[in-house]
């Protein structure tokens, strides 16, 4: 019980010769248990398995204001998708180290239940190594077949990986949009609760009319509802977010910069560049041409599945001594020296592999030329998406954007002289409004545009505006 447990530890500390001690300190039911809590965490520590807290506080936390690049790192680090590639590309490299490897050294031992008598003298038991060596060559066939294999699941890895940033900068982007929306919508429908104030006050003056005043409240209640709606989206759009860089779903929505999309003015490289970037540096494609050449492996490993295999081996048996006196060599113990040959009589079964290697190599090759068909269109889209939303960008932001300010100051100004109602009042800031909005889209469709074709390039759209030149726009 507690308190024999309490008075051993005391004794065990305290008295080393065993004579009977009372315990250091006199224990109460309470007391005990707090002795004994201690002791065992004691213990725990030494085991390795002390109190979680210390473990929690030396792992990385995700910071309480993150930005993009806390969440690609978090995402590189703790994205499910990304560890169960990885794990494959690990699990493959060893299981090649494996199959480089020469098959397990047999030992055998054998008692003989009855003792063959020999003239040497009666043999009681045989023990016996031996050694399985197959063709000359097939154990590096595998090896590199497997490595190959490897090779191509770590490509698979950075193609996960790479999914993984695009999903991340794509639901940032999407984020950035809804809170650059919300700002501009804001800003709107504080004008609109003072052009319904100053409405209603006109009217209540009796020099306005009441179809203002309804209008004016129209209005409001319209940029209200859209507001709302917005914010509402910000919630599944953070989800999203959170979902591909492996954290929990429930996290509070971050705070976005309005300068969070890429600049105005940037351009790619040339066309023939990006096409050359991406028939030799798309992951997915490097992929594939690895597992191509594991399925060439397997093809020349399987035009070795008709040759023999060699054993090796050596047999060593215990001999007792003669029966009779001055026999020569009483007592002696053979030792036997052994090869053996596996002989692939049947045909079959090589066929059979030489048949299947072809075909997962035919396999491959049509995956190989399936990518290129659907990247190549991809690439395509992307190109082309970049190119539209450009146009877009410099149409809204350059020409649109400054006429619909100006279409509004002049109908204000005609609005206040009494030339223009005030339904074309609110109609011309509804389409600045609008226009506000779709050059924002336009901005975030840009920065969409160049996250798929970098995803599709193997690299980041950092690196490719790093090295970008002046062409398309």
């Amino acid at each position: 019980n507690e308190l024999r447990f309490g008075t051993f530890c005391a004794y065990t500390i305290s008295n080393k010769k065993g004579a009977p001690v009372k315990p250091l300190i006199p224990f109460s039911n309470l007391g005990n248990s707090v002795f004994i809590s201690f002791w065992l965490v004691f213990a725990g520590t030494l085991a390795g398995i002390g109190p979680a807290v210390s473990q929690e506080s030396d792992s990385p936390r995700f910071p309480n204001h993150p930005e993009l690049p806390d969440y690609l790192a978090w995402a590189a680090m703790n994205n499910p998708a990304v560890a169960r590639a990885t794990g494959r590309a690990d699990a493959l490299r060893g299981t090649a180290r494996a199959a480089g490897a020469l098959p397990d050294l047999k030992f055998g031992w054998g008692e003989m239940i009855v003792p063959v008598e020999t003239r040497t003298g009666p043999q009681q038991r045989v023990f016996s190594l031996s050694q399985s060596i197959p063709w000359f060559g097939t154990l590096g066939l595998k090896e590199s077949e497997i490595e190959a294999r490897a090779e191509a699941a770590q490509e698979g890895a950075r193609v996960q990986l790479l999914r993984v940033h695009q999903e991340i900068r794509a639901a940032w982007y999407e984020l950035a949009y809804l809170q650059g929306a919300i700002r501009i919508i804001t800003g709107n429908l504080e004008l609109a609760k003072q052009t319904e104030t100053a409405s209603r006050s006109t009217y209540e003056a009796g020099s306005g009319s009441f179809a203002d005043v309804l209008t004016a409240e129209i209005d409001r209640e319209k940029l209200q509802i859209r507001l709302a709606g917005l914010q509402d989206r910000q919630r599944p759009a953070a989800a999203n977010l959170n979902l591909a860089s492996g954290l929990v779903v429930g996290r509070s929505v971050p705070d976005i910069p309005s300068e969070s999309m890429i600049p105005d003015g940037v351009s790619l490289p040339a066309e023939q560049t990006l096409w050359t970037l991406l028939q030799e540096h798309n992951p997915e494609l490097t992929a594939l041409r690895l597992e191509m050449e594991s399925r060439r492996q397997g093809v020349d490993l399987a035009s070795k599945a008709g040759y023999p295999d060699l054993t090796l081996g050596v047999d060593y048996i215990m001999t007792g001594d003669a029966r009779i006196d001055g026999v020569p060599d009483s007592g002696q113990d053979p030792v036997i020296a052994r090869v053996g040959v596996s002989i692939p009589l049947w045909g079959g079964k090589a066929g059979a592999q030489k048949e299947a290697s072809a075909g997962w190599l035919r396999s491959a090759s049509a995956d190989l030329s399936d990518a290129r068909l659907r990247l190549n269109t991809r690439f395509e889209n992307a190109l082309f998406a970049w190119r539209e939303s450009g146009r877009n960008t410099e149409l809204y932001g350059q020409v649109l954007l400054d006429s619909g300010r100006q279409a509004l100051e002049v109908t204000a100004a005609r609005y206040r002289s009494g030339q223009a109602s005030y339904v074309e009042m609110v109609a011309a800031r509804q389409t600045l409004l609008g226009l506000e909005l779709a050059n924002l889209r336009a901005q975030t469709d840009r920065a969409l545009a160049l996250n798929e074709l970098t995803t599709l390039l193997g690299i980041t759209p950092e690196e490719l505006l790093a090295q970008s030149t002046p062409d398309q726009g």
